[in-house]
């Protein structure tokens, strides 16, 4: 918020008089700020502040003031040239990435009004955030009166961050918000939402064609590009770069359906922008021909999680299936939980604000809050999906063991479309509330495997690759690497459940992490079907140089 002093100037040659604004330091804003950090306050708070016009400016003498009862002096800014839209960090001795340290002992809201004002070298200018409600010590705004639209007061180890860099609507309420995330001395989070509209599908001239309409519905526009996939049952036909769009404004994208029978096939559209803070519209689903809607299932879970994370359950409501639903687990445990109407991916767990904080790249809108808990064993056990009726919609058991700690299990779809379950192929180890992994596509080769990479360079970024094709749909594998004395080196797979065919990827680092020395080693591949059956066991040379 800005106050602006203003002078009259007369003209010497007539009666008029002109109003003009002065604007000394009237681009300084305070962008982002941490006041209550995790843990201990004391050495970890900080301020942000950015110059939101195009020249630098000398902030020597400017000052920062800790709101409680009456706004005190907490620092005076020596000389530093603030240059045009860049930040300034000013943090406490913790703080090492700050370029200016100082202590601060900002208020931590909780009961009252707080405030942080940042005051020009000449006085003349402020821009002050108010945080938390009642104004019982009735703090003023920048306009001199008594302040009445408050930012949220933020929990432990959050931020209150502009919500687009230096935007200043003279309104605490709509220019800052809790930002899980800090961004502290580089640009914050931009939460604009991106929406599919009128995505359909349609037969012209004996050919299939599809249509969709990408709009941004808020109120500002991002600076991040967004990304549009069209799929053909699971499969990618199409792929776009959104540029930025501008508030309310929208683009339509089209194209033809390569189909080469008459069957039904499902197509759908996913849309990807960094930060989106609605997903629910970004997703959608059709069939060529229409049929009754697909149910939820069950499609990926977490039974053993990395310790001190939660177990979680992803319900894929293919179609909006809006309504109630029960999971119970082999002992008849179970836990009750609603679908909103939209399709998506959504998350169940025991707690959904402790989740959020766990899994950044999970949309806070795909976490549900669920009654109850049913604790999934790490051995093995089954999980049933019932609608509100009772009614069985989808099942899955599963055989654990701890060297998948922190993997997710996941469902996908076989070539002839039998879903089947693997453990997660993405290098975080899951995806919630985002679609599963995808098999890496796999060069044409006969026979079971083929070795690509050696001999290797790990320090260019080489890796050795070795592609499978197995028989069976799913099978267990083992995966190690030797070296010449016959020491383990690496583990690649350890009875990990894959599907028919894939990747295994040696970056030629040992098991802590370290570049391994130049020769020759040997990869030793063990493979047999979930089913049983024979078991498939292979060598392979490879050398590492450099």
């Amino acid at each position: 918020m800005h106050f602006r002093c203003c002078f009259i100037f007369l003209l010497l040659g007539g009666l008029i008089s002109l109003l003009f604004p002065i604007l000394l330091d009237a681009e300084i804003v305070i962008n982002e700020v941490c006041y209550d950090p995790q843990g201990p306050d004391s050495g970890y708070e900080w301020i942000e502040l950015y110059n939101n016009g195009n020249e630098d400016i000398n902030l020597q003498g400017a000052k920062i003031l800790c709101g409680g009862r009456t706004f005190q002096l907490v620092y005076e800014l020596p000389s530093f040239i603030l240059r045009a839209h860049r930040f300034l960090l000013i943090g406490e001795s913790q703080i090492t990435q700050a370029q200016l340290i100082t202590p601060l002992g900002f208020q931590n809201g909780g009961a009252e009004t707080d405030g942080i004002r940042y005051v020009s070298p000449d006085g003349t200018y402020t821009d002050t955030i108010l945080y938390d409600s009642p104004n019982t010590n009735q703090l003023p705004d920048d306009t001199g009166v008594t302040g009445s639209a408050f930012a949220p007061d933020v929990p432990e180890g959050y931020s209150l961050a502009r919500i687009i860099d230096g935007l200043d609507t003279n309104n605490c309420e709509l220019d800052f918000l809790s930002e899980s995330h800090p961004t502290p001395g580089f640009p914050n989070h931009r939460y604009i939402d991106y929406a599919l509209l009128a995505p359909e599908v349609y037969l012209s001239d004996d050919f299939w064609y599809y249509q969709v309409v990408v709009k941004n519905i808020s109120l500002f526009s991002t600076n991040e590009t967004a990304d549009l996939n069209i799929f053909l049952d699971e499969v990618s036909i199409a792929e776009y770069i959104i540029p930025e769009i501008a508030a309310d404004d929208s683009l339509m994208y089209e194209g033809i359906i390569p189909l080469a029978d008459d069957y039904n096939h499902l197509v759908k559209f996913v849309l990807t922008l960094a930060d989106d803070p609605d997903l629910s519209n970004n997703q959608y689903s059709t069939w060529l021909w229409e049929i009754e809607p697909q149910l939820p299932v069950i499609n990926e879970i977490m039974y053993n999680p990395q310790t001190g994370l939660q177990e979680w359950i992803e319900i894929w409501a293919i179609d909006a299936a809006s309504g109630n639903y029960t999971l119970k687990d082999q002992a008849e445990n179970q836990c009750s939980f609603s679908l909103p109407a939209s399709s998506g991916y959504f998350i169940l767990c025991p707690n959904s604000d402790i989740f959020i904080s766990q899994y950044p790249s999970c949309p806070a809108s795909s976490v549900l809050q669920s009654s109850g808990w049913t604790l999934l064993n790490n051995d093995e056990d089954s999980l049933y999906l019932f609608d509100e009726e009772q009614n069985l919609l989808d099942q899955m058991s599963y055989v654990g063991d701890n060297s998948h700690k922190g993997i997710s299990l996941e469902r996908y779809l076989t070539e002839s479309q039998e879903p089947r379950w693997r453990y997660c192929l993405n290098e975080l180890g899951s995806t919630p509330g985002n679609p599963n992994s995808q098999a890496p596509s796999i060069p044409p080769f006969s026979g079971n495997f083929h070795l690509t990479g050696s001999p290797c360079n790990p320090q260019k970024d080489e890796h050795i690759n070795l592609y499978y094709k197995l028989d069976p749909d799913q099978s267990y594998v083992h995966c190690y690497i030797y070296d010449r004395q016959g020491r383990k080196v690496r583990v690649l797979a350890d009875n990990l459940m894959v599907s028919s065919e894939g990747i295994l990827t040696w970056d030629g680092k040992d098991s802590s992490g370290k570049y391994l020395s130049r020769g020759l080693y040997f990869i030793f591949w063990k493979s047999k079907a979930i089913n049983g059956g024979k078991i498939l066991n292979r060598q392979f040379s490879v050398v590492l140089y450099y």
